[in-house]
């Protein structure tokens, strides 16, 4: 996340390190513990089983910072304890620290007011999520072609129906996969031109951990973040994001 000072990344984190120093919290002894969730306490019981967290593949980095709480996807594993000024000084060379970081820049946006909804959706939230998200990118877009980065089951059935969409996606296991209609197309490749193919890229916060946003943001074309991950990102940075069955972040709400 250090790359140049124009990157999404130092921008991401120059609003962070801003937002710590006006809350007072830098040089406080917060305590920040992130550690992944299971499937169960992360999404729930759901009708669909096909979702990333439901095959196990990835997990849910949550992290909790003065009663409130952050999460970010990973496929790493592994526990963090320190303070804010230790997440800040994490020199972000792995996915692991870059989730730490995210969800942790999560938890800090909730709890300065920025953004409340920063926990993932259960039960029957990613399906509500779905019915929603058609007449969304109507009213906001009118009839776009769309470009999904990160392949969400019930997001990318609900489009497909109504928009011309395509569906990038990493994970050898989808590439290549029709999904009810979607087929999954692999995301290291040709990404421009499925950019310039588009009217507005629909990207999952992961983006941010793995790298890969500057791309996206930097390409001229309308970007909306779809999920909890990129949740402190959006508020910070004044990037539209669709998550409307997310859950409140504040341990007391």
């Amino acid at each position: 996340m250090t790359e140049s000072t124009d990157s999404f990344s130092s921008r991401l984190q120059k609003e962070f390190t801003l937002l710590v120093d006006k809350c007072g919290l830098k040089q406080a002894k917060v305590k920040v513990t992130a550690k992944p969730l299971s499937p169960e306490d992360a999404i729930g019981s759901t009708r669909r089983k096909d979702y990333v967290l439901l095959k196990g593949k990835e997990r849910l980095l949550q992290a909790e910072v003065m009663g409130c709480r952050g999460q970010a996807f990973t496929g790493s594993l592994g526990d963090f304890t320190g303070t804010l000024e230790d997440v800040l000084a994490l020199p972000l060379i792995d996915d692991f620290q870059r989730a730490v970081y995210t969800a942790t820049l999560n938890a800090v946006a909730c709890h300065a007011g920025k953004v409340l909804n920063t926990i993932h959706c259960r039960n029957e939230g990613p399906e509500e999520c779905a019915r929603q998200a058609v007449e969304f990118f109507r009213k906001e877009y009118g009839k776009p072609r769309i470009l999904m980065i990160g392949y969400q089951p019930a997001l990318a059935e609900a489009l497909h129906k109504a928009f011309p969409l395509v569906v990038l996606d990493l994970d050898p296991a989808n590439i290549g996969q029709n999904k009810k209609g979607v087929v999954i197309e692999d995301g290291s490749i040709g990404l421009a031109e499925h950019i310039a193919d588009s009217d507005v890229i629909f990207a999952t916060g992961s983006t941010i951990c793995n790298s890969t946003i500057d791309a996206l943001e930097q390409s001229g074309k309308p970007l909306v973040f779809f999920g909890t991950t990129g949740s402190g990102a959006a508020a910070l940075l004044g990037i539209p994001r669709f998550c409307p069955a997310s859950e409140a972040g504040r341990n007391n709400i």
